[in-house]
């Protein structure tokens, strides 16, 4: 039986390339890792050492084809051949043929339009190379960047329920914004656009 999730396609756009992460990425991971603003909103983080990133590669990424999902992508500056930050299906839900998107980006990097193009090469990816019928993403209500990055996408606003992440030093009380699409809803935008 074919199985796409170990068998991701590279994706380029613009100075940008999405690959597979792999354990030589750790340094850079830990590079926008550590920065306090870049992870305030994520359940894990900042990073205190190299070996903290290494080891997120090594127990969080690379064991996730046992679960029937890929790896995740390294976003990578193709001048720099620098990895900037990951977008990945990160857990699967339950009863559904389906998954949830996350994504990080390096500080130097944010306001570019980046994230936004890497969302919706991911999106193209879950319905037509991974074949899932439905996708999901998240954010904290205080998380405006991603918020924005959303709102530009294809996704729909489903539901809003207060939320707690339990930081090293804190715990964040927020709401949390579920957003979702359809393989339907995807493929009538697709044709939408082809129209235009």
């Amino acid at each position: 039986m074919k199985k796409p999730y170990k068998h991701m396609p590279i994706i380029i756009f613009d100075d940008i390339m999405l690959r597979t992460i792999t354990k030589k990425d750790a340094l850079d991971m830990f590079d926008y890792g550590r920065n306090h603003h870049v992870v305030r909103f994520l359940s894990w983080g900042p990073f205190g050492m190299p070996k903290e990133a290494k080891l997120s590669i090594q127990k969080i990424f690379l064991p996730r084809l046992k679960q029937g999902l890929p790896i995740g992508y390294a976003i990578v500056d193709r001048k720099s051949s620098k990895m900037i930050g990951t977008i990945d299906f990160h857990s699967k839900i339950k009863d559904e043929n389906g998954a949830e998107i996350g994504f990080v980006l390096h500080h130097d990097y944010w306001n570019q339009g980046i994230m936004t193009k890497a969302l919706k090469k991911m999106i193209q990816v879950g319905f037509d190379h991974l074949g899932y019928d439905y996708i999901r993403i998240r954010h904290l209500g205080q998380n405006i960047a991603s918020q924005k990055v959303i709102a530009k996408s294809i996704f729909k606003l489903k539901h809003i329920e207060p939320f707690s992440i339990e930081k090293s030093t804190h715990v964040i009380n927020d709401d949390m914004y579920t957003y979702e699409i359809t393989k339907e809803d995807y493929h009538v935008s697709q044709q939408s656009e082809g129209n235009l």
